[in-house]
C-alpha cells in the first residue's frame, strides 16, 4: 500500500502542528529542530537566531578548550620520549619510539579533527550572524558528519 506525498501545504500545517505540540509539552529541543521552516529556508525569529548564536559560541569554546587540551597532552608525549629516550638504550628506545610515534599520530588526528569541527561551527556562526538560522543542513554535510561518527565508533573496537 503506497501512501501519496502530502502537498507543500499539508507538510507546513503538519509541522506547525509538531511544532506546537513540542513546545506546549516544554521541550527545549523543539527550538533546535526547524519544523516550522521547510526545504531550507531560514528563520529570522530574533530569539532563535540567539539562541543559535550563543549555543554555537558555547560549542566553539568547548571545541577550543578541546584542542588546547590535546595540544598539552601531546607535549606531554613529547617531554616524556625525550626523558625517557634520554636514559634507554638501543632496545629500549626503539620500543619508546614507537610507542611515542602511536600516541602522536592519535594526538595529531585528534586535533584535526577538532580544528575541522571549530572551523565548521565557526562557519555555521557567521552564517547565522549574517542570514539568520539555516533550517535543514545540506544532505553531504549530514552524511560527512555521520562517517565521521562511524569513524569514531570503529577506532574503539577492539
Amino acid at each position: 500500500l503506497v501512501l501519496p506525498e502530502p502537498e507543500v501545504g499539508e507538510r507546513l500545517v503538519a509541522a506547525e502542528h509538531s511544532t506546537s505540540t513540542m513546545s506546549s509539552q516544554g521541550s527545549q529541543g523543539a527550538e533546535s529542530l526547524a519544523g516550522d521552516d521547510i526545504d531550507g529556508a531560514t528563520s529570522t525569529d530574533p530569539q532563535r537566531v540567539k539562541a543559535a548564536i550563543e549555543n554555537l559560541q558555547h560549542k566553539i569554546e568547548k571545541t577550543t578548550e578541546q584542542i588546547k587540551q590535546e595540544q598539552k597532552a601531546r607535549d606531554e608525549h613529547v617531554s616524556e620520549y625525550l626523558k625517557l629516550a634520554a636514559n634507554a638504550d638501543r632496545q629500549q628506545a626503539a620500543r619508546i619510539k614507537s610507542v611515542f610515534e602511536k600516541k602522536n599520530q592519535k594526538s595529531a588526528t585528534n586535533i584535526q579533527q577538532l580544528q575541522r569541527k571549530l572551523e565548521n561551527y565557526q562557519r555555521r556562526l557567521k552564517e547565522a550572524q549574517e542570514n539568520g538560522v539555516v533550517a535543514h543542513r545540506q544532505p553531504k554535510e549530514v552524511l560527512r558528519d555521520m562517517g565521521q561518527g562511524l569513524r569514531d565508533v570503529g577506532a574503539n573496537i577492539r
